[in-house]
């Protein structure tokens, strides 16, 4: 008769706690949210006591649950006696939901709007895990466009509107972010000196636009302007992708023109 081997795990024992593990984990993030759930239905601060009895939650998980979410900042003494509320890090993130919704509204019609002034694709890229991301586009209309897609990703130094959305950050951030991302684009043009694009960068803000040709994309330029929000923080970048062939010194003018005042229509609505 075969015996039968009892099959060891992770942990080296014969009893498999990964499922009892996530089980766990999953009861405790709910918990925490109907923590923060409940501050929101309250609208005022509470105590530990009223989160144990309102949720029926044993006091040293509550405990557990409170220190943990202060510490983060999710919750935070409310400075009268010894209630909790609401903390800043739920502000920040309603702010930039709040953001991230006006921008896709907006931004879509801003981004339709100049399409159909230039004629030109249009896209409205934001900075997702520090590479310049495609959050919206228009097609150009014109016979030879260049056409792009939603979602598609470049390291910064690749175009002009990702070299505008880190143009926030100070010099030691900004180099570290552009150490780790850096590439060589497929063109072969694409500037990955650090310094230089440091300081390319700190030119481009200050001009209130950036400029790239050939560098992502052969026989193609970009015109890019900042889409600040209420503070001045660069949130987006609004930009035209044209054919080289028409960006004579007359066109890339107006374009920029075209772009920056777009830009700034966009920033007055997040304001």
């Amino acid at each position: 008769m075969a015996r039968q081997i009892r099959p060891k795990y992770a942990d080296g024992t014969g009893a498999n706690t990964t499922g009892e593990d996530e089980a766990t984990g999953s009861r405790s993030v709910r918990r925490a949210l109907d923590i923060l759930e409940l501050m929101l239905r309250q609208g005022k601060p509470v105590s530990v006591a009223q989160i144990i009895a309102e949720l029926s939650i044993p006091k040293s998980t509550a405990y557990e649950l409170v220190r943990t979410l202060s510490e983060a900042n999710y919750v935070a003494p409310s400075g009268k006696g010894s209630g909790l509320f609401l903390g800043r890090k739920l502000f920040e993130l309603g702010m930039a939901y709040h953001s991230h919704v006006d921008l896709l509204r907006d931004g879509s019609q801003i981004v339709e709007e100049l399409r159909n002034e230039t004629g030109e694709t249009v896209q409205l890229s934001v900075l997702e895990d520090n590479l310049m991301m495609v959050l919206l586009k228009e097609e150009g209309v014109r016979p030879l466009r260049i056409i792009s897609n939603v979602g598609s990703r470049v390291p910064v130094n690749w175009a002009a509107a990702g070299r505008l959305l880190v143009s926030d950050q100070d010099d030691k951030a900004l180099g570290a972010l552009l150490r780790g991302t850096v590439q060589q684009s497929p063109t072969g043009k694409a500037i990955t000196d650090v310094k230089k694009l440091i300081a390319q960068i700190r030119r481009f803000r200050r001009q209130g636009y950036a400029t790239e040709l050939n560098e992502a994309n052969e026989h193609a330029g970009c015109i890019a302007a900042p889409v600040v929000d209420a503070s001045g923080r660069c949130v987006a970048a609004l930009s035209v992708v044209v054919p080289e062939q028409r960006l004579t010194r007359a066109n890339r003018e107006s374009l920029i023109v075209s772009v920056t005042q777009a830009a700034q229509r966009l920033s007055r609505r997040l304001g």
